[in-house]
């Protein structure tokens, strides 16, 4: 038998116990502290109890641990397995954290953390992204060791915080920093799908932007002598939302530009969007219906092609904002401020690499003869991810993982069993064929 098939023998054997480690994986709250709404010291300390459980599987592989945080409970675990030499280097990447789970009462058991297997499927806040595919990183890791196999280069396997906030410096960009490099990484983003688990070989970059228009309040009831002008210079009103509203409607018409101007062959058509996410407006001292508003702010997230340059995209949107707001008299004189809340790069691995190469034969061989058979496609991953900043780092870097992206973040997150181990023996294949053993 060879030490592929020994493997893979071994991973089908490890079933259960990846799945216990999976449960107590989920069972833990570890919500990013610092996610919108969150009392941050209600729920700081859970991410870094994943990363110990996490440490003790590492441990289990014979792998050098490192349990460390940047800021106080929010640990990062890292474990080395050091190779015999002369093989190439691999990271698996994943991060600890999850979103808040919404209303408990909307999850079919009440309970979003309960971890149930049932029918084929584990469910759970964290189940899609990204516990499942950091555990079966980590169990991937012992089978191999169990079997005998020493990798020639170093694999190297990071469980990191804050990802879901965007706090790459306390996770990914730490590790790095403290010397935790390779020469490619695979990150345990859900690319499971109609076409299970594809390789993500790009991700778009990410802008975050709020938009602020002014108004001048009144009295509700002189909408009508505000709509028809009183014939002076300076109006009796205006309504912050009826102009924020211009802006909405010139942002919507630029990301239909944007569906044709806009292009990546990796990503889907369309992808490339500028997304309103929240809109607040009213009267300053009140936000009932008595009073004209003097204040609208909107906040979008802006997804752009990796290639593209983000002071371009934002000149570009900046532009068009300025050019929409000088035919209105009022936005003329009170022009929008547009402030750049957040900047996350793209990402983009070419598609004929030899990292993608070995990871869809990989993924390839550990669904031969089941639902997952076939050679997956090398496409983008519509969203930010960690791999960023290890592209930024210089480590090539590509993501695949069990789950369906459009189940992360839901409500009823659930990830198929099969899925799961399907993911991690494509895991321990692709260290085998990467590292060299």
């Amino acid at each position: 038998m060879s030490e592929h098939e020994r493997v893979l023998t071994r991973l089908d054997d490890l079933r259960e116990e990846l799945l216990d480690t999976l449960v107590a994986a989920i069972r833990i709250p570890s919500i990013t502290p610092t996610f919108p709404g969150e009392v941050y010291d209600d729920v700081v300390g859970a991410e870094g109890e994943v990363s110990r459980l996490l440490a003790g599987v590492y441990a289990d592989a014979g792998a050098e641990v490192d349990v460390f945080a940047v800021d106080p409970g929010r640990d990062n675990a890292v474990g080395v397995i050091r190779g015999t030499g002369g093989g190439r280097s691999l990271i698996f990447n994943g991060h600890v954290d999850v979103v808040p789970p919404g209303d408990p009462t909307a999850w079919r058991s009440g309970d979003p953390f309960d971890a149930v297997v049932e029918d084929g499927w584990i469910r759970g806040r964290g189940s899609v992204d990204m516990k499942s595919g950091l555990v079966a990183q980590a169990f991937a890791a012992r089978a191999l060791r169990e079997c005998g196999v020493r990798l020639r280069g170093d694999l190297i396997l990071q469980a990191v915080v804050g990802e879901e906030n965007l706090e790459h410096r306390l996770g990914t960009s730490a590790v790095l920093a403290r010397g935790y490099t390779a020469d490619a990484a695979i990150v345990a983003e859900p690319t499971g799908s109609t076409r299970p688990m594809s390789v993500m070989a790009a991700t778009p970059g990410v802008l975050v932007m709020r938009i602020d228009v002014a108004g001048k309040s009144a009295h509700s009831c002189l909408r009508g002598r505000m709509l028809r002008g009183p014939g002076t210079k300076e109006p009796i009103a205006a309504s912050a939302i009826d102009r924020g509203f211009v802006i909405y409607q010139a942002l919507r018409r630029l990301e239909s530009d944007w569906a044709i101007t806009k292009y990546d062959p990796l990503f889907e058509p369309g992808q490339f969007t500028i997304a309103p996410g929240s809109v607040d407006g009213g009267a300053r001292h009140s936000r009932s219906g008595a009073f004209i508003p003097d204040h609208m702010s909107m906040v979008y997230a802006v997804f752009h092609p990796p290639a593209e340059d983000q002071d371009a995209i934002r000149t570009e949107i900046e532009e068009h904002v300025a050019h929409i707001a000088a035919t209105d008299p009022w936005l003329r004189a009170h022009p929008p401020v547009i402030t750049w809340e957040l900047c996350y790069p793209g990402s983009r691995v070419d598609p004929t690499h030899p990292l993608c190469t070995v990871v869809s034969g990989a993924r390839e061989r550990a669904g031969a003869g089941g639902r997952y058979a076939g050679r997956p496609a090398v496409e983008a991953f519509p969203s930010a991810a960690d791999s960023t900043w290890l592209c930024a780092a210089g480590i090539p870097a590509v993501g695949l993982g069990p789950g369906a992206l459009a189940l992360a973040h839901a409500y009823d997150e659930r990830c198929a069993v099969d899925e799961i181990v399907c993911a991690a023996r494509t895991y321990a294949l692709a260290a085998i064929d990467w590292c060299g053993a």
